[in-house]
């Protein structure tokens, strides 16, 4: 028994030494050497080792390296493509015999992957191709991994445009049973200060190697976004499809944490998207969408380009059953108590310079079929819009539109790519009804008919109100048998004490018409006319002047004339009669109406008169006639003849 121990415990001492023997004599150098020409001989790529190089027997047979690299391929300077401050690999010796690999532990400790691309579209992770001889799949009969994971990693990308995005604190864990089990991969990153859970499962891992295609199931969760993608994966050609359903709480704050940010502003809040998706390379495909961003719901196909900068393009179609704007635009100035209209016309136009940067943030070219269409106070239905963003230009076309009665076109270019704002609109709508218009656009309650509009303008400046004081262009409006609300020009055109006295002007004052028509030339944010017109079955009017819309004044000169006919539409403007013409000033929101008193309105007050044999009354109206002094009274005591005007100042 005793020499059994003893040649027991030779054999033992004999194993020991040998191992002891094996590392110490182990020619590492050889082994370094031999690895660094196969992997040059399989990527083209070289691999260095700094640090010391260790044989492992724990868990199995393998090695440790410390400060290795893997080099970039000729023509990109800067970091490696890898350099991990240590790495560890082990394998099981005997399955290699059999052509399974047992893989028990492959470790990165701290590994930096910096991936390199150029405008021409080369990449630094991307490898020479085998020849076809060796570029068929290779089939493997076994894989099973018991411990490999990524420690303390980070991924830094840097596009052509030179601006790096990286991901630090990179932990990921995988599990593979073999290559016909389930295979998990669970990790966790710090992108743009936010932590991203990541969790993959991948059902058919033999796929991955012999370049067939798999069932998929990702996972992403961040503050920003929750995303779930249920499909599948071509790892030939890195495509993957499935359904996705995403969410998160914010889309101003999701687009900031993927540095294309929005500027400060109202809406973009919570967001949802239920979706097909199809991903390849660069471009996301939705289809058959579901989206709800705040309250506004659609449904349609999406594409999103993302370019290497970061930098996002969106174009495809969306049906949409109600659209308000008012979420995404800042708010008007309020408007007065009780006022008809959402913007404020007694307030000035905004003088703040204007952040037009979300213009900027991404390209659009959008179909959108939209029901209920809200803008400020004015609703459109049945609306088909084009909207096309590039560079910091939007075009927005509304090719069909209904509103208030009537149909028509409406057009909006706002350039933002520079540092002042340069806006183009056009409008041409027919058959539409002019007080809820006016009343909603701009307030203005006075106008009622129905008929048509048109208008084009352009201006520039780096605030709403610098492009109010530089429009320019031309406009045309034709309205039919509607009323002036708040005076009456048939009372104004046959008596001048009707104006005096304040009968002519008033709420309860009106004048119906035939129609009220004119053209306007637009000039430095002045509208000017000199073919205003009114047709009345009892007056006519015409009218000239400025609409100042910069300083939101009105400025007419009106003449309107009483008639006996009863003509209307269609009746001559030209008609004879006794008129008064007077004067519409102020601003847009409470106008004020005078006569305007000159020496044609004296002339014809004289004409009228004298026809009922009162001359010498108009005389003394007009100061044109004298009365008779009596002898016994002094001259200078003689009373100065009436003027109209002096019953206006003394009515006042």
């Amino acid at each position: 028994m005793r020499r059994v121990l003893i040649v027991i415990v030779a054999i033992l001492a004999l194993l020991a030494a040998g191992i002891v023997s094996f590392f110490v004599f182990f020619p590492k150098d050889l082994a370094v050497a031999e690895m660094k020409k196969q992997v040059q001989a399989a990527t083209g790529r070289t691999l260095e080792i700094a640090g010391a190089v260790d044989l492992t027997l724990w868990p199995a047979l393998g090695i440790s390296a410390a400060d290795v690299t893997l080099s970039n391929p000729a023509g990109f300077d800067g970091a490696p493509l890898l350099a991990s401050k240590k790495i560890v690999f082990a394998v099981a010796p005997l399955p290699l015999l059999k052509g399974d690999i047992e893989v028990h532990r492959l470790i990165l400790d701290s590994p930096a992957f910096t991936l390199l691309a150029k405008k021409d579209g080369a990449a630094n992770w991307v490898f020479p191709e085998q020849p076809a001889a060796q570029s068929a799949p290779q089939k493997l009969k076994s894989l099973s991994i018991e411990d490999m994971r990524i420690i303390d990693g980070t991924l830094t990308f840097i596009g052509a445009d030179g601006v790096p995005l990286e991901a630090t604190d990179i932990d990921a864990v995988v599990a593979v049973t073999s290559l016909e089990e389930p295979a998990q991969i669970d990790g966790s990153c710090t992108y743009r200060g936010q932590q991203v859970n990541i969790g993959a499962t991948v059902a058919n891992p033999r796929a991955t190697f012999e370049k067939g295609e798999t069932p998929l199931r990702l996972t992403l969760n961040a503050p920003a976004l929750r995303a779930t993608l249920v499909g599948a994966m071509d790892t030939a050609t890195g495509a993957i499809t499935g359904k996705l359903e995403s969410s998160g709480a914010s889309a101003r704050g999701l687009m900031a944490w993927l540095g294309s940010p929005l500027p400060p502003g109202p809406g973009f809040g919570a967001f949802d998207v239920k979706s097909d998706l199809a991903v390849l390379e660069s471009r996301y495909t939705f289809s058959k969408g579901a989206y709800k961003l705040d309250s506004v719901a659609a449904t349609g196909d999406l594409t999103v380009d993302v370019a290497e900068n970061g930098r996002l393009a969106v174009s495809g179609g969306l049906a949409i059953p109600t659209l308000d704007t008012n979420l995404y635009l800042p708010a008007p100035p309020a408007a007065a108590a009780g006022a008809p209209g959402g913007v404020n016309t007694a307030a000035a136009w905004d003088a703040t310079p204007m952040d037009l940067a979300g213009l900027r943030a991404m390209d659009a070219d959008l179909s959108l079929s939209v029901s209920d269409l809200r803008f400020q106070k004015m609703q459109f239905t049945g609306a088909q819009l084009a909207l096309r963003l590039t560079n910091g230009v939007a075009d927005a076309w509304l090719q069909r539109v209904t509103l208030y009665g009537g149909t028509g076109t409406a057009r909006l270019v706002v350039d933002g790519s520079g540092a002042a704002a340069k806006l183009q609109s056009q409008i041409d709508v027919s058959g539409i009804e002019a007080l809820p218009l006016l009343s909603a656009a701009i307030g203005f309650d006075k106008i009622e008919g129905k008929g048509r509009l048109k208008a084009q303008f352009a201006g520039q400046g780096r605030s709403q109100a610098e492009i109010m004081r530089t429009l320019g262009g031309a406009a045309s409006f034709a309205f039919n048998d509607g009323a002036w609300r708040g005076v009456n020009l048939a009372q104004v055109a046959r008596t001048v004490q009707a104006t005096i006295s304040g009968a002519a002007v008033g709420e309860a004052a009106k004048t119906d018409f035939a129609e009220l028509a004119a053209t306007f030339r637009v000039q430095d944010g002045a509208a000017v006319t000199d073919d205003l017109r009114l047709l009345n079955p009892f007056v006519r009017l015409d009218g000239a002047g400025m609409i100042d819309i910069g300083a939101q004044t009105i400025n007419m000169r009106l003449s309107p004339r009483a008639v006996r006919s009863i003509e209307g539409q269609g009746g001559t403007a030209s008609a004879q009669g006794i008129g008064v013409p007077f004067k519409a000033t102020g601003p847009w929101s409470k106008p004020a109406f005078a006569p305007d008193l000159g020496n044609v309105v004296q002339s014809e007050v004289q004409r009228a008169l004298e026809r009922n044999n009162l001359g010498a009354l108009g005389g003394l109206i007009s100061g044109q006639q004298k009365t008779a002094t009596p002898a016994t009274e002094d001259p200078a005591a003689t009373p100065a003849p009436l003027n109209p005007l002096d019953l206006l100042r003394r009515k006042k």
